[in-house]
C-alpha cells in the first residue's frame, strides 16, 4: 500500500474537493481570485488519470481567464502539452498536432512577456517535437530548433527540475534505439535528484513533475534490463501519485514479465 507525501496529499485533497463540485467551464476571473495551485492540481490529476475530457474542460477554463495574468499562458501550455501527449499515445495524431500547436502558441504569448523563462522555453521545445511527430511531413529544421531551445533552457536554469525533466523527455523521444535510450540514465537521475532537492525547500509555484521523473527513470532502467531498479523507481512515483495510470501499467508489465 502506497502512502502519499505531504505535498502530494495536500494537492490531491484539493483535487478531490474540486471533483465534487460542478464541472469546470470557461469563466472570467480576477487575477487575485485565481488559485493557481488548485488549477495545477486539476491539470495534473487529469493527466495522471489520463482523462482527455477533463483536460479539455480545464483548458477551456484557463483560456477564459484574463490574458494579463502572468501564469495563465504557462498553465495553458502545460495543459495542451498533456493533451498532445495523451492524443499521441492514443494515435489520435490530428488532435495531438492541434494540441501541440496550441501549446507552442500559448508559450509564445507568455514568452513575449518573459523571454528568459526557462520552464516556458522547455515546455515549448517539447511541444515542437510533439507537433513534428503528429504531422505526416517532418518540418525542416524542427528537430534542431527544438533541441537548441531546450539547451538554452538548461543553460538558463540548469538546476530547475522541470527543465531537466522536459529535456530528458525530449532526448528520450529523439532516441533511435534502446541503447540510446539506456544512455539517458544520468539525465533522468539528475531530474529526480533535482525534484528531491526542491522538496526539501520552500514549496515553489509550479510543483508538477516529480512523479514523471521517477516514472521516466523506471523506463530507462527497464530499457537497460534492470527490472528490479525499474520497480523501485515506480514505487517512488506511485508513492507521490497513487493514481498515476502510466506508472501502474509499467509496474504491471514488470510484474507480469
Amino acid at each position: 500500500m502506497f502512502v502519499m507525501s505531504g505535498r502530494a496529499h495536500r494537492a490531491f485533497a484539493v483535487v478531490a474537493f474540486g471533483l465534487a463540485c460542478t464541472a469546470l467551464g470557461p469563466r472570467p476571473a480576477r487575477a487575485e481570485s485565481t488559485d493557481w495551485r488548485d488549477i495545477e492540481s486539476r491539470i495534473q490529476y487529469a493527466w495522471y488519470t489520463e482523462d482527455p475530457r477533463d483536460l479539455a474542460r480545464i483548458a477551456a477554463r484557463v483560456t477564459g481567464l484574463s490574458a494579463s495574468q502572468p501564469l495563465r499562458n504557462y498553465y495553458l501550455a502545460l495543459t495542451q502539452l498533456h493533451q498532445a501527449q495523451l492524443a499521441l499515445a492514443a494515435t489520435r495524431t490530428p488532435a495531438a498536432g492541434e494540441a501541440a500547436a496550441g501549446c507552442i502558441d500559448s508559450a509564445d504569448a507568455a514568452l513575449a512577456q518573459r523571454p528568459t523563462d526557462a520552464e516556458l522555453l522547455a515546455l515549448q521545445s517539447l511541444c515542437m517535437e510533439l507537433r513534428s511527430r503528429a504531422r505526416s511531413l517532418t518540418l525542416p529544421f524542427a528537430a534542431s530548433r527544438s533541441h537548441a531551445q531546450m539547451q538554452r533552457a538548461l543553460q538558463l536554469a540548469p538546476r530547475n527540475p522541470r527543465v531537466r525533466l522536459l529535456a530528458a523527455e525530449l532526448s528520450y523521444l529523439s532516441a533511435h534505439s534502446n541503447q540510446e535510450r539506456a544512455e539517458l540514465l544520468a539525465p533522468y537521475q539528475g531530474a529526480v535528484d533535482a525534484f528531491e532537492q526542491e522538496r526539501q525547500g520552500l514549496e515553489p509555484g509550479p510543483a508538477w513533475g516529480g512523479a514523471e521523473a521517477w516514472q521516466g527513470l523506471a523506463q530507462i532502467d527497464l530499457d537497460r534490463g534492470d527490472a528490479i531498479a525499474a520497480r523501485a523507481a515506480l514505487e517512488h512515483a506511485l508513492l507521490l501519485v497513487p493514481e498515476y495510470a502510466s506508472a501502474h501499467r509499467l509496474l504491471n508489465h514488470i510484474v507480469a514479465g
